[in-house]
C-alpha cells in the first residue's frame, strides 16, 4: 500500500482514499439531495409563515412536524393517552430545524462539486474534511433538535393513539393521528373500530 511512501499521491493507499471518500460522498449525497423536495417546501412553508404572516404555512408546518412540534393552532393536541397537552414549543426551533436541514444540503452540494469538479490532484486537501465536518455537524444540530423536542412531548402525551378504522369494503387500515383529515371525501363510510396506544 506504501510504494514508494506512503503519502506519495500514485501509492495505492491514496487511491484507496480517494475511492473511499467518493464512496462516502455518493453516500451523504442520497439524503443531501434525496431529501430536497421535502426540505424545501419545508421552507416555502416557514418563508411564507415568516414573510407574509401566512398561518396556513404555519399549520402545513404543524401538520409535517406535527411529532415534535406544537403551535398555536393545537392541530395536534387531539388524542394523547396522558390527557395532557404538551405547551407550546417556541417558534424559533421550527425555524432552527429547517434552516439547518437547508444547510446540510447546501454543504453537500459544495462538497459534491469539490469532489466531482476536481480531480485529486488538484482538489484543496481540506475541502473534503471541511464541508463533509459542516454537513454532519448541522445535520446533527437539526436532528438532535427533533429528537430532544420529541422526547419532551412524549413525556407529557404520551404516546400517539393511533386508531385503526374500516374503510368501505372492509379494508382495515391502521391511522396515526397527526391532526389531519385522513378521510378526503365524506362519502366514505368509516368506522373506528377501537384506540390503541401506538
Amino acid at each position: 500500500m506504501c510504494v514508494p511512501d506512503c503519502n506519495d499521491i500514485n501509492s495505492p493507499r491514496r487511491k484507496w482514499i480517494e475511492i473511499d471518500s467518493q464512496i462516502l460522498n455518493a453516500l451523504f449525497c442520497v439524503t443531501g439531495f434525496g431529501l430536497v423536495p421535502w426540505r424545501f417546501r419545508d421552507l416555502y412553508f416557514l418563508l411564507r409563515w415568516r414573510l407574509f404572516s401566512d398561518k396556513k404555512a404555519l399549520h402545513k408546518l404543524e401538520v409535517i412536524h406535527g411529532g415534535w412540534f406544537r403551535g398555536p393552532s393545537g392541530v395536534n393536541v387531539a388524542h394523547t393517552t396522558t390527557g395532557q397537552v404538551a405547551p407550546m414549543t417556541k417558534s424559533w426551533k421550527m425555524d432552527y430545524v429547517v434552516w439547518l436541514y437547508v444547510w446540510n444540503t447546501f454543504f453537500q452540494c459544495v462538497l459534491s462539486g469539490f469532489m466531482w469538479g476536481m480531480n485529486r490532484y488538484n482538489r484543496p486537501s481540506w475541502s473534503t474534511g471541511l464541508f463533509v465536518a459542516l454537513a454532519c455537524i448541522v445535520a446533527g444540530m437539526a436532528g438532535g433538535q427533533v429528537w430532544w423536542e420529541t422526547k419532551q412531548v412524549k413525556k407529557i402525551e404520551g404516546a400517539r393513539i393511533v386508531e385503526q378504522v374500516e374503510i368501505e369494503g372492509g379494508k382495515r387500515e391502521k391511522v396515526k393521528d397527526k391532526g389531519r383529515k385522513f378521510w378526503a371525501r365524506e362519502e366514505r363510510n368509516v368506522v373506528i373500530l377501537n384506540r390503541v396506544a401506538g
